[in-house]
C-alpha cells in the first residue's frame, strides 16, 4: 500500500510548500520548527491533558503540513540503529484514540501535589514514554513529546533545563526507544536524563555520549515507513 502521506511520484511528505526534495523539506523543518518551539516556550502552555500533545504538534507544524495536530491514519515502522534495524512497536493507527484515552485516564489519576520530586519525575517518564510509543503523528513525534515533557514538568512545578535536553537530543530519543520494549524495557536511561535535566547544576554531556553500549553519534535520522519491518515483538515471538 502506498503511504497516503507521500507524493505519488516521490517519497517525500506532501507539504504546503509543495517541496518534492527530501533535503529541501528537511531544511524547511530545520528553519521553521525550532523557531516555533522557542515561540511556544515564550507563550507558555499549562498541560491539562495528554491530548495537549495535539496542540503542540499543530503549533509546530501547521505551516508545513495540512495534517498537523491530527492523529495519523496509517500504521508506521522505523528502523532503529540501536535495535539493529528493528522498529519499536508503535500503536496501530486505529488504536491511537483508545490508547491515548487510556493514558489520559492514567494522567488524570495522578495527584501531583502529593508526590515528591522523584515520584513526579517517575510518573512523568512513564507518561512521556507511553505517549511517545503511541506515536500520534505521521512525523514530528519526538519534538512534540520533548515540548510536552517541558511543559508538563513546568505545570507540576519542576524545573527543567530544556537546553541541556536539546544538546543531548540523540540520547533522549534513544532512551525513549529503550524504554519502549515491553518486558525488555530499560527505562533507567530515560529517567536518568530527565532527572538530570531537572537539576540546576552545570552538567557534563560526556555521560550521554553512549547509551546501552551504543554511541549516539552513530544515530542518523531514519524515515518512518508504512512498510512492515521486523519489530522487537516479532523477534521475541
Amino acid at each position: 500500500m502506498r503511504d497516503p502521506y507521500l507524493y505519488p511520484d516521490v517519497d517525500v511528505l506532501i507539504n504546503k510548500k509543495d517541496i518534492k526534495d527530501s533535503e529541501a523539506l528537511n531544511k524547511l523543518e530545520e528553519d521553521v520548527v525550532p523557531l516555533r518551539m522557542i515561540r511556544l516556550r515564550k507563550e507558555g502552555l499549562n498541560i491539562k491533558s495528554v491530548f495537549d500533545i495535539q496542540k503542540i504538534h499543530s503549533f509546530l507544524f501547521s505551516s508545513i503540513f495540512d495534517w498537523a495536530g491530527e492523529f495519523r491514519k496509517i500504521t508506521m515502522y522505523k528502523k532503529e540503529p540501536i535495535l539493529n534495524g528493528c522498529s519499536v512497536d508503535y500503536t496501530p493507527f486505529d488504536y491511537i484514540e483508545k490508547e491515548t484515552n487510556n493514558l489520559e485516564n492514567k494522567f488524570k489519576g495522578i495527584v501531583w501535589q502529593s508526590l515528591s520530586n522523584k515520584e513526579k519525575i517517575n510518573n512523568v517518564c512513564s507518561i512521556v514514554q507511553e505517549l511517545w510509543q503511541i506515536h500520534c503523528f505521521r512525523e514530528g513525534n519526538t519534538r512534540s513529546v520533548a515540548l510536552f515533557l517541558y511543559f508538563l514538568l513546568k505545570t507540576i512545578g519542576v524545573h527543567i533545563n530544556i537546553e541541556f535536553l536539546g544538546k543531548n537530543a540523540k540520547y533522549f530519543r534513544n532512551a525513549l526507544v529503550l524504554a519502549s520494549l515491553y518486558s525488555a524495557s530499560k527505562p533507567e536511561y530515560l529517567f536518568g536524563i530527565i532527572a538530570d535535566c531537572t537539576t540546576i547544576k552545570n552538567l557534563s554531556t560526556n555521560r550521554y555520549e553512549t547509551i546501552n553500549g551504543y554511541h549516539v553519534d552513530k544515530y542518523s535520522y531514519q524515515n518512518h515507513t508504512a512498510e512492515k519491518i521486523k519489530t522487537i515483538k516479532d523477534i521475541k515471538e
